[in-house]
C-alpha cells in the first residue's frame, strides 16, 4: 500500500461493487466486514448485480470478479459504520434503511419516514458511528436541483430515529465523504464540478474550492485511510460513469486515474478506519558488511486505542539486528544486538501515524536481492487480528520490502596508460569503472592517497585499492610514456590543381600502432572522400586547408595540414563564325568550348529583329552536337549575323553571362 502519492494507494483499492436483494424484515445473523482500508463500490446496472472489483496493480486494469449476476434492488447513500463493520445504506425508492454484511447479505431495519419526493444518493456514516448522514437533493421542472435537506439517522437508537436539517441550497451532490483524520465532511457538487465542504450539524455548504471541470458527474466519493479523496464519475452529463479520480482535499483539483465500468448510477464508502502497517529501508542499495535501516510506520486511523500490540520482522539471511533508532511508542524490544530477527513487544498504539527505526547490519553474503515483511499482531478481529507489511515504494499491494546488496564487478584489473609528449601527467581515474556505486566506493592508493583519482607524473607501475563494505577490488596501472607524429605525403606540383580536378592525400604516422584514429577537417564539406581514413581523395572546388588529427591507443595526439590551390579557368569561347554542312564537324555547329567541369545553363540565338531562332539547356561545352546546326523550324536560315546569349555555371558556384554576334556562311 502506498503512502506517497495516489497511484499507490489505488494499487490496493479493493472495490466491491453491490446490487442486493432486501431480504424480509426478519433480523438475521450478519457477518461483519473485515476493515482493512478497503473501498466499496455500489453500481446500479442492468440487471442489478453483485460483484468485486479489483484494480491489476501491474498493468491498472479493472477486473470484475462475479458473485451473483441477478440481484433485485437498488441502494444508495452508503457509509461503513467501524463499530460493527457494517454498511449501512438506504433504498432510495422505498426510504427503506438497509443493513448489508460481508456475505452480501442485506437485512432492512426499518422504512424511514423520509419525503420520497427528494432523491436520497449522498450518504456516510460519521466517523463516531453515530449516525448515517444522507443528503437529500429535490429537482425542479426547469431541470435545476437544490440540496434540500441532510438527514442524520441515529444507528445507536433501536427505532433509528431521524433528524431533518433543512438547506435549501442550489447544489447537485450525489455523495459525501467523511475526512477519516480531520472529521471534515466534503461532498461533490458535479453541478458546478467542485468540491465542496458541509457542516454536519447545520447542513451548510461552503463552496470554497474552484471549478475543477472534471468529474462533470460524479455518484461516488471516498476516502482511504491515509486521508486520500477518490471520485467515480463521467466525463459529461450524457455518459455514464466509468471513470475513477483522485481528488486534493486541500485544492479540489482531480486528477483521473483508472478507466472502469460504465454505470448509470453509482455510490462509494470506505472503510478508512483501521491500522496499516508499511515497511522501507535506506538506502535502498548497499554492500556487504554494512548498516541500513529499516523503518516501520505505523498508521492507526481505527479511532481507538489497542494494546499490547506486537511488532516483529524476521530479518534475511545474514542480517542480523543492531539497535533501534527510533520509537515513540514504547513497549519492550526482544532483540539483542546480533539476532536474526526484530521483536517488539507490549506496544500500546494510539490514533495517529508513527515511525520506528532499527539498525541492520547486512552481513558478508552474496550480491542479489534480499526481501522480507514486518508482521503487526494482536489486532482486534474486526481489523484483521494482524497486519502484514507493505512497501510504499512499488505498485504491488501487500508486498515485501527489497534490499539489493551490491558487488563490485570485478576483483582485478590491469590498465595500460600513457603520459603523452608534451603533457605534465596522466589522470588515473579509478572511479570510471565503479559507475553507478556512488560515495559508496572508498580507494586507497599506495602512497596513502584516498581519492578516486591519482595524476601520474612519470611512468611507472601505480596500485588503488577500491573496498565497499567488505568487498575489495584492485586496479593495476601501467603507465608509460608515449609519442605520436604525423606528416602528409603530397607532391608539390600536385599542391595546385584545376578546377574539377581530384588528388589523392596520404598520410605518415610514427611511433604508433594501427590502433591509430584519424579525423580530417573539411571546410568544404563533402570535399574529401574519406574524413576518417588515413588516406583520402579530395576535389576541391575552392582554396582550401586540409588538417588531420591523429590519435593513437593512450589518447596521444599530433595534427598536420595542408593548403590546395585550385586554379579556376573560366575562359569560355564561343566562334564568331560557322558554316554548317562543313565538312569539318567542329565548323558546322555553334557551340561553347572551355573547362570541362561548366555548365552552359541556357544558350539562345536570335535573329537581327530579336526572333528567338534556337535555346538549349544544361549543356556540356566542348559538345558538338549540343550546339546550334543553323536551322529554325527545320528550315535552312540565311547567310548572316546572329546574336546570342549563354549564362555559364561553373563547378564552385559562380555563374557568368557571355554574349556576343556569330556569322553563319554556306
Amino acid at each position: 500500500m502506498l503512502t506517497h502519492g495516489p497511484y499507490r494507494a489505488l494499487a490496493r483499492l479493493l472495490f466491491v461493487l453491490m446490487l442486493v436483494q432486501v431480504h424480509q424484515a426478519i433480523s438475521v445473523a450478519q457477518r461483519p466486514f473485515t476493515c482493512e482500508d478497503q473501498f466499496f463500490l455500489t453500481l446500479n446496472t442492468t440487471p442489478p448485480t453483485l460483484s468485486e472489483v479489483v484494480i491489476d496493480p501491474q498493468t491498472n486494469a479493472v477486473v470484475f470478479k462475479s458473485i451473483s449476476d441477478n440481484l433485485g434492488i437498488e441502494v444508495n447513500a452508503a457509509g461503513y459504520r467501524s463499530v460493527d463493520n457494517l454498511i449501512y445504506c438506504v433504498n432510495p425508492n422505498t426510504g427503506a434503511l438497509v443493513r448489508i454484511d460481508a456475505d452480501g447479505v442485506a437485512e432492512v431495519l426499518k422504512i424511514l419516514p423520509l419525503n420520497l419526493n427528494d432523491a436520497y444518493f449522498a450518504g456516510d456514516v460519521t466517523p463516531d458511528g453515530r449516525y448515517l448522514l444522507i443528503l437529500g437533493t429535490r429537482y425542479f421542472l426547469n431541470g435545476s436541483a437544490n440540496a434540500a435537506n441532510l438527514v442524520r439517522i441515529d444507528l445507536e437508537d433501536p427505532d433509528y430515529g431521524i433528524t431533518v436539517i433543512p438547506i435549501n441550497r442550489p447544489g447537485l451532490i450525489f455523495d459525501i465523504a467523511f475526512h477519516p483524520v480531520t472529521d471534515e465532511l466534503y461532498g461533490y457538487d458535479s453541478a458546478t464540478q467542485r468540491l465542496v465542504r458541509i457542516n454536519p450539524e447545520t447542513g451548510a455548504l461552503f463552496f470554497n474550492f474552484p471549478p475543477s471541470g472534471v468529474p462533470v458527474n460524479t455518484g461516488s466519493l471516498f476516502f482511504d485511510a491515509y486521508g486520500r479523496l477518490f471520485a467515480y464519475g463521467s466525463t459529461s452529463n450524457d455518459s455514464e460513469q466509468n471513470r475513477l479520480y483522485s481528488i486534493n482535499p486541500a485544492t479540489g483539483a482531480s486528477t483521473f486515474l483508472y478507466q472502469g465500468p460504465p454505470a448509470r448510477a453509482s455510490d462509494g464508502c470506505s472503510c478508512p478506519y483501521t491500522v496499516l502497517l508499511s515497511k522501507t529501508v535506506s538506502p535502498r542499495q548497499t554492500f556487504p558488511c554494512t548498516e541500513v535501516e529499516y523503518t516501520f510506520e505505523i498508521v492507526n486511523t481505527s479511532r481507538r486505542p489497542h494494546e499490547g500490540i506486537l511488532l516483529e520482522d524476521q530479518l534475511p539471511p545474514g542480517f542480523t539486528f543492531v539497535a533501534v533508532r527510533e520509537n515513540p511508542l514504547g513497549g519492550n524490544v526482544l532483540s539483542q544486538p546480533g539476532d536474526t530477527f526484530f521483536r517488539l513487544s507490549d506496544v500500546d498504539l494510539p490514533d495517529g501515524r508513527f515511525k520506528i527505526t532499527i539498525v541492520v547490519r547486512v552481513g558478508s553474503v552474496a550480491a542479489g536481492i534480499y526481501r522480507n515483511q514486518a508482521m503487526l499482531r494482536n489486532l482486534p478481529v474486526g481489523l484483521g487480528s494482524e497486519r502484514r507489511s507493505d512497501d510504499p515504494f512499488t505498485t504491488l499491494e501487500g508486498d515485501s520490502t527489497s534490499l539489493t546488496v551490491l558487488a563490485l564487478s570485478f576483483d582485478s584489473l590491469f590498465i595500460e596508460e600513457a603520459i603523452c609528449e608534451g603533457v605534465d601527467f596522466i589522470r588515473l581515474d579509478a572511479q570510471s569503472y565503479f559507475a553507478g556505486f556512488g560515495n559508496a566506493v572508498k580507494y586507497h592508493w599506495d602512497d596513502g592517497s584516498t581519492n578516486s583519482f591519482y595524476n601520474a607524473e612519470r611512468a611507472g607501475q601505480y596500485r588503488v585499492v577500491a573496498t565497499a563494505g567488505c568487498d575489495t577490488a584492485y586496479i593495476f596501472y601501467n603507465v608509460k610514456y608515449s609519442t605520436i607524429s604525423v606528416e602528409i605525403l603530397l607532391n608539390e606540383d600536385a599542391a595546385t590543381l584545376s578546377l574539377g580536378d581530384s588528388v589523392f592525400i596520404r598520410t605518415s604516422v610514427f611511433n604508433t600502432d594501427n590502433l591509430t584514429t584519424y579525423f580530417w577537417t573539411d571546410p568544404l564539406p563533402g570535399s574529401l572522400r574519406c574524413p576518417t581514413c588515413a588516406d583520402s581523395w579530395a576535389r576541391p572546388f575552392n582554396n582550401v586547408e586540409y588538417t588531420v588529427q591523429v590519435q593513437n591507443e593512450f589518447g596521444c595526439r599530433d595534427s598536420a595540414s595542408i593548403r590546395l590551390l585550385v586554379n579556376k579557368n573560366k575562359n569560355i569561347y564561343f566562334p564568331n563564325v560557322f558554316m554548317p554542312a562543313a565538312e569539318n564537324p567542329d565548323n558546322g555547329y555553334f557551340y561553347g568550348s572551355g573547362d570541362g567541369y561548366a555548365i552552359v545553363s541556357r544558350l539562345s540565338v536570335y535573329s537581327r529583329w530579336g526572333e528567338q531562332l534556337y535555346e538549349a539547356r544544361d549543356i556540356t561545352l566542348n559538345d558538338v552536337r549540343a550546339g546550334w546546326d543553323g536551322t529554325f523550324r527545320g528550315q535552312l536560315m540565311l547567310p548572316g549575323v546572329y546574336t546570342w546569349v549563354a549564362e555559364i555555371a561553373f563547378l564552385d558556384g559562380d555563374s557568368a553571362i557571355y554574349a556576343g554576334d556569330v556569322t553563319l556562311i554556306r
